[in-house]
């Protein structure tokens, strides 16, 4: 099924560099049939994607004045598994 990797807005490009490097293929949002797709969180809404990894959610609730809203967003993209990976402490206290 399909992946999609989300992260903060300015983590992206790094993380799908990491991901190449890695030797894990993968596309931009706008590329369809991909298996692994990569997209800032500014973007998820209204996607869907078997799985789900959700990159440093504390990143993606600090990228913006509504980043509590924007990380449910990224959190509920996952039709079937969500995986969240992080180096942070997770954002239970975000302001809404």
């Amino acid at each position: 099924g399909s992946v999609g990797v989300i992260a903060a807005d300015a983590d992206t490009e790094a993380l799908r560099a990491a991901l190449e490097g890695a030797g894990i293929g993968t596309a931009d949002a706008d590329e369809p049939g991909a298996r692994v797709t990569v997209l800032p969180a500014s973007l998820a809404k209204g996607l869907e994607y078997d799985h789900v990894v959700a990159v440093e959610p504390a990143a993606i609730a600090e990228a913006e004045r509504r980043g509590a809203h924007r990380l449910y967003v990224v959190l509920t993209r996952a039709v079937s598994r969500l995986d969240v990976v992080h180096s942070r402490p997770l954002p239970w206290d975000v302001p809404a």
